[in-house]
């Protein structure tokens, strides 16, 4: 026979029964949630990569473009300078006896002044004018 003691016993067991099934649901529904948002930042960032990849490619044609130009300018420069080369008159050898050597670069006033700029004029410098 059940006794009254046995049918309290189930009554509180169930009652522990549905709400941990009620917990279950709600951290389920959560859980859920989190995943859904999770899934949603995964496909942004998917997109953001896949736009960083066309970017990419994008980028390293147009350099490999530049890369190509400058060849051709280089190479257009270099067969430009050989013509000039070839059209020169050639120098005879009396000619380049009586002709002096070509000038040397002229070493910066300023020894200390990197090539291409000039420091300032000094206080002597200027008084000379």
């Amino acid at each position: 026979m059940i006794t009254l003691e046995q049918i309290r016993l189930l009554e509180g067991k169930i009652t522990r029964a549905i709400e941990l099934i009620r917990v279950l649901k709600e951290e389920n529904a959560t859980l859920r949630r989190g995943l859904d948002s999770a899934q949603k930042r995964m496909r942004e960032l998917e997109s953001l990569v896949e736009g960083f990849k066309a970017d990419q490619k994008e980028i390293e044609s147009a350099i490999l473009r530049t890369l190509r130009t400058l060849d051709e300018l280089e190479e257009s420069g270099a067969g430009a300078a050989r013509k000039s080369e070839h059209a020169a008159t050639p120098v005879s050898p009396a000619q380049s006896t009586a002709n002096p050597a070509p000038a040397r670069p002229q070493p910066s006033p300023h020894p200390a002044a990197p090539r291409g700029q000039e420091p300032e004029p000094t206080k002597e410098e200027l008084d000379i004018f």
